[in-house]
């Protein structure tokens, strides 16, 4: 229950980082094989879930790249536990939120006017 992997996706420069704790625990061809549904799954998702056909045009089909980090790794510490996980998340999404502007930057779509509908009735 010690051995972890991450991943980080670096959308603008298609490419992903791995982290993985114990090295020898995976060799570079299984992490290969194991990556490869990634490599691939991401821009297809990008290309999919575009918003407009100006938007699509912007991502391609190419898988994106991966690398392995060999040093520098963190181990597990007293901070990475439970009671930690969601403030971690949060932080990671904001990241993720700051680092694709286009796609958040549309219409807001989400009918605000009808969202006090149901306090006002007594």
């Amino acid at each position: 229950n010690e051995h972890w992997i991450a991943i980080w996706i670096s959308i603008p420069k298609r490419h992903i980082v791995v982290w993985d704790s114990i090295l020898t625990h995976i060799s570079a061809a299984d992490l290969d094989v194991l990556m490869e549904p990634f490599v691939n799954m991401v821009p297809y998702l990008f290309v999919e879930c575009a918003g407009s056909d100006e938007e699509r045009v912007k991502h391609t089909l190419e898988p994106y790249t991966y690398e392995r980090v060999t040093v520098g790794v963190p181990q597990c510490r007293a901070a990475l536990c439970n009671k930690n996980l969601k403030a971690i998340r949060e932080k990671m999404a904001l990241d993720i939120f700051k680092e694709t502007p286009e796609c958040h930057a549309k219409e807001n779509e989400d009918n605000d006017e009808n969202l006090a509908t149901y306090d006002q009735q007594g």
